[in-house]
């Protein structure tokens, strides 16, 4: 699995960082979230506590999937932010923490 980075670019706005970027599989599935978080995570020095995959899109019978990623300033700007399920989906926060 090998990751490009296709545009980074910085928004104050919202205190993120957004990074749209291509995974190139050859002869594997489609990699997990957690697989490219972790690779992302690793190639550009980011804080994995404060990094949401967005999405990650293949097509049928291609090699290369495409994917968008936010690394937030902070944790508490991320939760403040973030939809509840994009959290639940990347483990933020659970059923427990909701009640």
């Amino acid at each position: 699995m090998e990751i490009r980075i296709i545009e980074k670019k910085e928004n104050p706005l919202l205190g993120r960082t957004e990074i749209y970027f291509e995974v190139e599989h050859e002869g594997e599935p489609t990699p997990s979230r957690q697989e490219v978080k972790g690779k992302l995570v690793a190639m550009l020095d980011l804080n994995a506590g404060t990094t949401v995959i967005q999405y990650i899109r293949s097509n049928f019978g291609s090699r290369v999937s495409k994917g968008y990623a936010k690394v937030y300033e902070t944790r508490e700007r991320m939760l403040e932010v973030e939809p509840e399920y994009v959290l639940r989906r990347e483990g933020f926060i659970s059923e427990e923490q909701e009640e």
